[in-house]
């Protein structure tokens, strides 16, 4: 058994499987003709069937890859925009065009697929760009906006826009998910066809890409096991609009051949004077168009010719031995291999449980060393991530902490500086004195939390700052329950809210601003509430929220800082009214 083990698992598959054939081989006999023919015609249309799915399966891939790229364009409301306004001198729509319109012919010069993108507008106020042929399958401009009445005279514009309702919402939303594709007479080019519609409605353009048929069609899509395979697609009119062999007439005429009309796929056995022929068939069920493979039968049955002579009473012996050889040898190998799987299904809670050891030098042997390796490894890796968050996490913190500071400097030097233009020596001496006591505060020994009711000793002093500047213009209230003063909070928290409701409310209201901060526990909650009231001038909602989250620097690393720290759940909430005022809410946890 051993020995086995240390053998390479490609010599076992050699032993296994050469056993087996050379029973096989050597013992099938009597087998008929007839059965033999029916299991190879059965796999051999499988086969085929396989085939033609990857085909198609390519073939829509490419098709809706490139529908896709029109996506951006078309459901961009400046880009439609662009199409629909009106437009009063050349220089609105050289700015548009520039703007809003040239990047979708970017698509031209990165897919080399792509030949043309040209836009059909309903807009008379925009100016024809590009040169256009008689026929739209054939432009040979780089750029091309035209005028929609160049479309107006296509099979595919008579189909699917003449008789457009505008009014049937509906109809213009299948309109606009609709995969609408259509090759051209010459069969060069094959075209993707999308309608530009404003606000869901109204119909402002068409826009056509023009791909290169080869590009989606051929580059080695088809099979090449016999000359008289045919790969052919016929559009939802039961027109042939491409085949791989002009040559070979089809075999299954597509006009009227309820075979082809009736179900979305399938395959039956044509004949004709020269020939028999398996046919399949698939139909893609956003753009209507069949694809169809006809392979000859003589291509199937190709392999049949040799298996004539096996007798059943061989085939019954080579079956039974091949069965006991198959049961024995893959018990010996499949025994270590279900230990390590029945391992790795415990895996799925992430245990990351070493594995158990297993005896040999073979590729199980290897794979199960390998497979413990990879668990130590990932174990690793788990701890450095976990210690590269943190680290992460706490450098965000002091980052968001140093900024909030000089914040607060910069605006009380400049206060300081314009009291020292009128000479005010004593106040100047009062607010440096409390600057001092604010930033003793705030450095805090370098640690990031503080008390309660240091933080408020610390709006206190910020507060004596400010009524040095602005005197009676503002009367500041502290209502802060005594049972949270010693609790610990990060520090810094209250100062940029208070100085928000100042310089925001105070200084653009005549008369005094009432300010009242408030500190409390919500037992309901679990946590620690401030508010920030005052009745400033106020400010919209839409106004505040984008405050909240990305203006107003102190406020903002304020908010970012208390949810790095502890979370989601808590932060900063900001309501106000204009003429009324405001308030803000700041929810922290309970620090004991």
């Amino acid at each position: 058994m051993k020995m086995l083990n240390n053998i390479k698992l490609r010599n076992k598959l050699l032993i296994c499987y050469g056993s087996l054939m050379i029973f096989a081989v050597s013992m099938v006999g009597l087998l008929t003709y007839q059965k033999i023919q029916s299991y190879i015609y059965n796999q051999s249309s499988k086969s085929y069937s396989q085939t033609l799915d990857q085909v198609v399966m390519n073939i829509d891939y490419k098709m809706n890859t490139h529908q896709e790229l029109l996506s951006p364009y078309i459901t961009n409301h400046k880009f439609i925009a662009a199409l629909n306004t009106i437009y009063y001198s050349p220089a609105d729509y050289t700015y548009q065009y520039f703007d809003n319109l040239r990047s979708i012919f970017e698509l031209e010069r990165r897919y080399p697929s792509i030949k043309n993108i040209i836009i059909y507008k309903k807009n008379d106020t925009m100016p024809d760009i590009g040169t256009y042929p008689d026929k739209p399958s054939i432009s040979d401009a780089e750029h091309t906006i035209i005028d929609i009445a160049y479309a107006e005279q296509s099979a595919w514009y008579q189909k699917h826009f003449a008789n457009l309702d505008e009014t049937d919402l509906a109809g213009l939303i299948a309109l606009s998910n609709a995969s609408i594709w259509t090759v051209n007479d010459n069969r060069s080019l094959i075209s993707i066809i999308k309608p530009i519609m404003y606000n869901n409605d109204k119909l402002v353009g068409i826009v056509e890409m023009q791909l290169r048929l080869k590009d989606i069609f051929q580059d080695g899509m088809f099979s090449e096991h016999s000359p008289e395979e045919l790969f052919y697609m016929v559009n939802d009119d039961g027109e042939i609009r491409f085949q791989s062999n002009t040559e070979l007439p089809p075999i299954a005429a597509p006009s009227g051949n309820p075979m082809l009309n009736n179900e979305s796929s399938g395959s039956w056995l044509a004949e004709s004077d020269r020939s028999k022929k398996l046919v399949l068939y698939q139909t893609n069920r956003h753009s209507g168009w069949k694809y169809v493979l006809e392979v000859p039968m003589d291509s199937l049955m190709l392999s049949a010719q040799s298996i004539r002579n096996f007798t059943v009473a061989i085939l019954i012996g080579s079956i039974l031995i091949s069965i006991l050889l198959t049961l024995a040898i893959s018990r010996v190998l499949s025994r270590r291999i279900s230990l390590l799987a029945k391992h790795m299904d415990r895996q799925e809670d992430l245990t990351l449980e070493i594995g158990p050891s297993v005896d040999g030098r073979d590729e199980i042997g290897m794979l199960m060393r390998n497979y413990n390796r990879m668990i130590k490894r990932i174990r690793e890796l788990i701890e450095e991530l976990r210690t590269s968050q943190q680290l992460q996490k706490e450098s965000e913190i002091k980052s968001l902490q140093a900024q909030i500071n000089p914040h607060f400097l910069y605006n009380t030097l400049a206060t300081i500086n314009w009291m020292a233009a009128d000479n005010e020596t004593k106040k100047i001496m009062d607010m440096v004195n409390n600057l001092a006591t604010f930033y003793r505060l705030s450095l805090n020994s370098g640690k990031e939390y503080l008390r309660i009711n240091e933080e408020v000793r610390h709006v206190q002093t910020y507060v004596e700052i400010q009524k040095i500047r602005l005197e009676d213009m503002i009367n500041v209230t502290f209502d802060i329950e005594d049972k949270i003063l010693a609790f610990h909070t990060l520090k810094l928290i209250l100062q940029p809210f208070v100085e928000n409701a100042i310089l925001h409310g105070a200084e653009h209201k005549d008369g005094t601003t009432n300010i009242v901060i408030k500190g409390y526990l919500s037992h309901e909650e679990q946590c620690v509430i401030f508010e920030i009231i005052d009745d400033g001038i106020g400010m919209n909602m839409p106004t505040h929220n984008q405050y909240v989250n990305h203006g107003g620097y102190g406020i903002h690393n304020v908010n970012e800082k208390i949810k790095l720290q502890h979370g989601h759940q808590y932060g900063v909430r900001l309501f106000s009214e204009p003429g009324v005022g405001t308030r803000v809410v700041i929810r922290i946890p309970v620090l004991e």
